[in-house]
């Protein structure tokens, strides 16, 4: 647990064969037809010992809330998305139109989103995570 503790800066998604790769084909098509494609590139995370985190994806765009061990090689996040904000509003139209979607609040009404990633290797300097099951979230450890 304490290993996990500090930033870790993404520098390279890998594939099966420890290829570097650029883009991530997805078993799913755009509405359009299209087969959807992601760029490979995961955030930088800040894991901190109160039990918070920040995962960041772009300098304006970041998830926020707690992380906690959930088995000896998953690690569990659960995002905070506040009722105010844009999504927090798309999440309150969406449970009206579709009122048997129910999505898990804390105790001030914000939504709470958890997801989980398997970690295939951790040491003091490099993490790898499993991503949508046939890639490889390659981290380093930021010392300050």
């Amino acid at each position: 647990e304490q290993t996990l503790i500090g930033k870790w800066e993404f520098t390279k998604t890998l594939d099966q064969n420890g290829n570097e790769v650029k883009k991530i084909s997805l078993d799913e098509n755009t509405p359009d037809g299209k087969p959807m494609t992601l760029i490979a590139k995961g955030p930088d995370i800040i894991i901190r010992t109160d039990g918070t985190y920040t995962k960041i994806f772009t300098p304006v765009n970041s998830d926020n809330g707690v992380w906690r061990i959930k088995s000896s090689n998953e690690i569990e996040y659960e995002m905070v998305i506040t009722k105010d904000s844009r999504q927090g509003r798309m999440i309150i139209h969406t449970q009206k139109i579709f009122p048997d979607k129910k999505w898990r609040k804390d105790e001030k009404g914000n939504f709470l989103d958890a997801s989980t990633d398997r970690i295939l290797e951790l040491t003091e300097s490099e993490m790898k995570v499993e991503y949508e099951k046939d890639y490889v979230l390659v981290y380093k450890k930021i010392t300050e």
